[in-house]
């Protein structure tokens, strides 16, 4: 028989759980997003026309003002085909796939995020574009399950290296995912145009996520519009997600930087890229913008970042470089690089951006380290789609820009031309203007 006394502990006890299994069911169940608001119209018509029409034009045929100096082309919303989705091939995104669009944008193309709207007015924009086409009409969206993540413990790396080549992804983003597989080149969409393979190292620049259930949701769903299919019959969601798992062990954590510290060494400087005296160096990643202009448009740049380090000693100073290239162009138009030194800090408000640059006759001029892979000599490497290259020059030449330890910083740009992308003289991809600081 139990006494009152203990009644009265196992009441307690009991309360104490009934209450902690109440919180974890209320932190579970909290919601990712706010309750979605009544469709409303006229105010989803309203700010389509100001956000969206310039792009997607007034009826979301992709004709809008803007579109002409675009390539690629932005969306043709009423023709229904949407890229990214977590629903079966050919079948509509469900509302939650298109507000993560309007959200998130998608990086590396001119589709921005709209941050800057409420949450109540993104999922208004969310019922106007399902209202630009009939596809949401006639077909339902078909999510697919994904599966269970078996975590970064469960994940078997060598397994999805495998699945990665069975599969053939290296036909098309490469051996190391660099986007620089054989049939990368022969690569084209739904609407006959070219189009690249992703560069998978580059985790910053996927369009939907880079996380691996973003990486399932793409292995299994596909890109519809493009090359990349569906593969949820081809494998099972448990290797679907070892492959996840080894693109995301591929990813090269960027390290962006308004700064490149050159560090001093005792002796001659290496001539090498590979020379490990380079692993003293601090590196510095630098984000490249398109500067490609051809018939009034803008063209999306294949090489997006660039790697650097620099050494010095009692006389020269000199680079490395790095950047990923999908193909090796050692003919005209040949891949090409240079660094921009400018003689003075001031000069930069004339000389502008190296986008811009040379804007015209009388602008200052720039002292330039340039290197080109026609006639490349032992100081550049290409390999398995990356370039890696040293530059260098005397600390203070004749007429030059003088750089000593205890000087200011100086200013420094770079620009790399991918000649498989028909790349010439200012169609280009540039870095912003940064600090070269001698340590």
């Amino acid at each position: 028989m139990i006494s009152q006394p203990s009644l009265k502990t196992l009441a307690g006890t009991c309360a104490a759980a009934l209450f902690l299994c109440w919180g974890l069911t209320l932190a579970l169940a909290k919601p990712d997003v706010s309750p979605r608001p009544a469709p409303d119209p006229k105010l989803g018509e309203v700010v389509y026309q100001e956000s969206c029409a310039r792009c997607h034009g007034p009826a979301g045929a992709g004709d809008g003002p803007d579109a002409k100096r675009m390539e690629p082309k932005p969306r043709n919303l009423a023709e229904g085909i949407f890229k990214f989705r977590t629903t079966a091939s050919g079948t509509p995104p469900t509302d939650e796939d298109l507000f993560r669009t309007l959200s998130t944008g998608l990086p590396g193309s001119r589709m921005p995020d709209f941050q800057r709207l409420p949450e109540e007015t993104r999922w208004q924009l969310v019922y106007h574009v399902k209202s630009l086409s009939k596809v949401f009409e006639e077909t339902r969206p078909e999510p697919i399950h994904l599966g269970t993540d078996p975590g970064s413990k469960g994940a078997n790396l060598e397994k999805g290296k495998e699945l990665f080549a069975q599969l053939g992804c290296v036909a098309c983003h490469g051996t190391h995912g660099r986007g620089d597989g054989p049939s990368a080149a022969t690569l084209v969409d739904n609407w006959g145009l070219p189009i690249r393979a992703a560069d998978l190292t580059h985790g910053y620049s996927y369009r939907a996520g880079s996380s691996a259930g973003d990486v399932v949701a793409r292995l299994l769903a596909g890109i519809d519009g493009t090359p990349m299919p569906s593969y949820v019959d081809a494998v099972s969601k448990e290797d679907a997600w070892q492959m996840a798992y080894y693109v995301r062990s591929i990813q090269e954590k960027p390290r962006w930087a308004r700064a490149i510290e050159a560090v001093r060494v005792e002796g001659e400087l290496p001539g090498d890229p590979s020379d490990a005296r380079w692993d003293s160096a601090p590196r510095a990643d630098l984000r490249l913008a398109s500067g490609l202009y051809r018939e009034g448009k803008v063209l999306p740049a294949a090489v997006t970042a660039v790697m650097v380090k620099a050494l010095y000693n009692d006389k020269e100073i000199a680079f490395r470089l790095a950047w990923h290239d999908p193909s090796r162009n050692d003919t005209e138009p040949a891949d090409r690089a240079s660094l921009f030194l400018i003689p003075d800090r001031r000069a930069k408000f004339q000389i502008g951006s190296l986008r811009s640059w040379p804007a015209s006759s009388d602008a200052p001029s720039l002292e330039q380290l340039a290197w080109s892979a026609e006639g490349t000599s032992g100081k550049a490497a290409f390999a398995d789609g990356r370039w890696e290259l040293v530059v260098s020059r005397p600390l203070s030449p004749a007429g030059g820009v003088g750089l000593t330890p205890e000087g200011r910083p100086i200013l420094l740009g770079i620009a790399v031309w991918d000649g498989g992308n028909g790349e010439t003289d200012r169609h280009r991809a540039n870095s912003n203007w940064v600090d070269l600081v001698l340590k």
